[in-house]
């Protein structure tokens, strides 16, 4: 895997989408690697070391756009692989919503845990990225998920995050269970029952604890 995540990372610093895209594909037709694999140990630490690649932020700003583009192409093209690897579960599966705060515009950690919580059996709903409350509070109405995963990167929207949440309690089942994820959240764990969520998500294995607590 050291040898794919640097010839990934390559094409990737390279702008070589092609590439990029057909590495990271080969390697799960043929089994290398598996999607939560790919996410965890290629793509999410390529696309964190482009800040640490280039200092001045006006290059950074551009080379950052570039990868995240090419790598929201090769997660999209990894569905087929995702529903492949996909838990079997009995009975109706549990919904979860993955979303980003309104001003946030980093959504692709939140597309590679939607794609982790269908692959542990879930039915997930991802919404993007920008998400004002009343979508929110519409989307949650409608689908009545067991879970709200909240993803936040930057972190100056974290008193925003805790307005939303706050807002949303007023009116969503006492049942649902709220989950912060990211950057901005790992950087400051404590944040989490600060913010009044109930929940920290790292990575699969959480996801699959998550499982295991809920039985």
């Amino acid at each position: 895997m050291h040898n794919l995540y640097h010839n990934i990372l390559h094409a990737l610093q390279m702008e070589d989408k092609e590439q990029a895209v057909h590495l990271s594909l080969e390697a799960l037709e043929t089994h290398q690697v598996s999607v939560i694999e790919l996410y965890e140990n290629i793509l999410r630490p390529a696309l964190a070391s482009v800040v640490e690649e280039y200092k001045d932020e006006d290059d950074l700003i551009w080379k950052e756009h570039v990868r995240s583009a090419i790598i929201r192409t090769i997660i999209e093209c990894a569905f087929p692989y995702v529903l492949k690897e996909q838990i079997a579960v009995e009975g109706e599966r549990e919904k979860v919503i993955v979303m980003c705060p309104e001003l946030e515009d980093h959504e692709l950690g939140a597309k590679m845990v939607a794609d982790f919580f269908q692959i542990a059996g879930f039915n997930a709903y991802f919404i993007g990225a920008r998400t004002p409350l009343k979508t929110i509070l519409n989307a949650i109405r409608d689908v009545q998920p067991r879970y709200l995963v909240i993803s936040v990167t930057n972190f100056y929207h974290l008193l925003s995050v805790k307005r939303v949440i706050e807002a949303i309690k007023e009116v969503a089942s006492p049942d649902l269970t709220f989950v912060l994820g990211g950057r901005a959240i790992d950087a400051n764990p404590n944040s989490v029952s600060e913010i009044g969520a109930d929940l920290h998500l790292r990575n699969f294995e959480d996801i699959q604890q998550l499982i295991e607590v809920g039985k």
